[in-house]
């Protein structure tokens, strides 16, 4: 497959529909989410992974819940699938601020932005720089295909937006999306770091010479200092010298995207992915829902399943809902106008 210059090699994900495999994808990404609960804000040596597969309950969390992680990824899924695209963003805020009392654990820059379009009537325009609009990016990348990059960054702009202005918070759910797009045509773990250098490398505007006709005309999301060290991240992790936070990983949106892009690049399957994924320490759930968003794409919900055996533990969203929330995202991401 190519895309704007950019040649991947697609793999056995043509057995199933995109909507079954946008459905696996959003699976894993409720397995992962649940699978990393238990152990978030935890510091790497207190992870115990004998105990991971037994998800256990923590705090107010009942064994196998999901976080606000799951609950912002189906709004998001909700709204594209409502509006035909990314439609109106001050919708998917207005339905976030209504919601939000229902959804426990929001991050800070979801909150302030809350605060911010209750006391003014419109989102903030500064502010941000964490990895809330990261974890709820992977419905516009299930709902985008591949060759659709203009149309993935500006649904990722806007919709990211509404409580994560900051120009690297966009820039990082952005390679994410993409990731997620690719991922369901089929491309492995190893070939989506390629994809993941490729869109940094364009939003920073210092693609190579193969990819140049991405950047022309690009609205891009950020300027080349602002997002530098997205391309600077995915390199180090292509040669090995990434090396994870060592009290676990934090906030940070591209500290976030380097341990999901590690995990799903580095880990021969999503099992093994989200096992390291929650041995990181630190925002686990985050880190743990991104990477099984991202690998899941390539298989359907009974293989999702079947691969992860502790999952008959986890509190998954109805698999109708999912269903419902797939056929409309596969549906978007057919030839075709879309807002």
């Amino acid at each position: 497959m190519t895309s704007r210059g950019q040649t991947f090699a697609g793999g056995p994900a043509g057995a199933a529909s995109a909507a079954g495999r946008i459905a696996g994808a959003l699976t894993a990404y409720a397995c992962g989410d649940a699978f990393g609960l238990p152990w978030e804000g935890s510091a790497p040596r207190d992870v115990d992974l004998r105990r991971a597969a037994d998800i256990p309950a923590r705090g107010r969390w009942e064994r196998g819940s999901t976080s606000d992680d799951t609950a912002l990824t189906l709004l998001v899924a909700e709204h594209l699938t409502t509006h035909g695209g990314a439609g109106d963003p001050a919708a998917l805020m207005g339905t976030l601020a209504d919601r939000a009392a229902s959804i426990y654990g929001l991050g800070p820059s979801t909150i302030a932005a809350i605060e911010h379009f209750r006391a003014h009537g419109r989102p903030p325009a500064r502010g941000g720089r964490t990895n809330g609009a990261l974890m709820r990016a992977l419905p516009i990348g299930w709902a985008t295909a591949p060759e659709a990059t203009e149309r993935r960054r500006q649904w990722v702009r806007a919709l990211s937006a509404i409580t994560h202005p900051d120009p690297v918070a966009q820039a990082a759910a952005a390679v994410a999306a993409a990731c997620a797009s690719w991922a369901v045509e089929g491309v492995d773990g190893p070939m989506l770091l390629a994809v993941a250098a490729a869109e940094a490398d364009a939003l920073a505007g210092i693609a190579s010479p193969a990819a140049s006709d991405a950047v022309a005309g690009t609205d891009a999301l950020a300027g080349v200092d602002a997002v530098q060290s997205l391309s600077a991240l995915v390199r180090a992790i292509e040669r090995g010298r990434w090396a994870p936070p060592p009290a676990g990983v934090s906030l940070d949106p591209v500290e976030t995207l380097g341990a999901v892009l590690h995990c799903v690049a580095t880990r021969p399957t999503l099992g093994a992915a989200l096992t390291a994924a929650i041995g990181l320490g630190g925002d686990t759930d985050t880190v743990a829902a991104l990477t099984g968003g991202i690998l899941g794409g390539r298989h359907t919900p009974e293989e999702v399943r079947a691969e992860l055996p502790w999952s008959s533990h986890a509190l998954l969203p109805p698999r109708g809902t999912i269903d419902v929330l797939a056929d409309g995202l596969a549906t978007l991401r057919e030839p075709g106008p879309a807002g």
